[in-house]
């Protein structure tokens, strides 16, 4: 079984930490609480950060003009500034940061959709907005995994953040001790994966890998990480899901049954339509991983990218 690195990631405080929401309340989220188990967290709730008690009267987002500004509608408090220096300060104070998990649609650390009042908060709101917090978040780390716990209940972006953070997590705690051969045993482990997200960017970093030793270790090490996380910003499509499995399949062809073939190639049919997730049929080409004692393969992240804990493909 694979031995995994631990991701740092931020969360909303009120997301299975503390009974902080507006309404005193706390937020319920089965994908966090198991997290906690395989997952370092730095809770915060910004609100109460910058002065707001617990419980405290709603605030939204409001629109003047171009600016967006945080509102307490029934003090009228314009909290703005202050949400902008603390965002600020907070971000800059991380280090090692793998991810952020945060309170969908909260005017602080929604992600998306969040409600934008016009000023004055009178008239009927637009939901296209970025909570003050979360948005200082992307401006900060454009480059790392962030999401919110509703959306998070969808299996294929639950599938692919966890994908996300644990490789993240893993370079991390392999380049820390400084070592050519660990990020060359790093990108190894890790070719099948990285031809899941992107080909251009798996060559990019084949490259570096390939001239590791003409330039510093840091330098290296600044560049292998940019190049990797731009490829971990987009979403692997089956297409390219279904060639790395092809390809996997290729060291075992000889060895299988015809129908064994014949039930493998359904089932990567079905995953092609839709009608299976991706789990079936690396869980098949696993038990042909271990049958046949394959040791490059039995050394892929793609087979098993996060703990097999979190594998489910629903939570409720």
């Amino acid at each position: 079984m694979r031995k995994f690195s631990r991701p740092y990631l931020v969360s909303s405080r009120c997301i299975e930490f503390e009974a902080c929401r507006y309404n005193g309340l706390i937020i319920r989220s089965s994908m966090v609480e198991k997290l906690k188990k395989h997952a370092d967290f730095a809770p915060v709730c910004p609100e109460v950060e910058i002065g707001l008690g617990i419980p405290r009267k709603p605030i939204h987002l409001e629109k003047d003009h171009e600016q967006i500004e945080l509102v307490q509608p029934a003090t009228g408090y314009n909290c703005t500034d202050k949400m902008l220096e603390f965002s600020d300060s907070f971000l800059k104070s991380l280090e090692g940061v793998d991810g952020f998990i945060l309170k969908n649609k909260s005017p602080s650390c929604g992600v998306k959709a969040v409600k934008v009042y016009p000023k004055g908060g009178m008239s009927r709101p637009w939901t296209d907005g970025i909570g003050l917090f979360a948005a200082a978040v992307f401006r900060c780390y454009p480059l790392t995994p962030v999401e919110d716990e509703g959306r998070l209940r969808n299996y294929h972006l639950r599938e692919n953040f966890l994908t996300r953070i644990y490789t993240l997590a893993d370079f991390r705690q392999n380049v820390s001790n400084g070592d050519f051969s660990d990020i060359l045993n790093f990108h190894r482990k890790n070719k099948l994966l990285f031809s899941s997200f992107s080909q251009i960017h798996s060559r990019k970093l084949g490259r570096l890998v390939s001239n590791s030793k003409k330039i510093p270790f840091s330098k290296l090490v600044q560049k292998y990480g940019t190049v990797m996380k731009e490829m971990l910003k987009n979403d692997p499509l089956p297409p390219a899901n279904i060639n790395v499995l092809m390809h996997a399949f290729g060291h075992f062809s000889r060895d299988l049954t015809p129908p064994e073939k014949s039930f493998f190639l359904d089932s990567l049919e079905k995953y092609r339509q839709g009608r299976v997730p991706l789990l079936v049929n690396q869980n098949l080409l696993k038990s042909w991983i271990i049958r046949f004692n394959n040791e490059y393969l039995m050394d892929q992240t793609f087979f098993e990218p996060y703990p097999e804990e979190l594998m489910e493909i629903t939570f409720i």
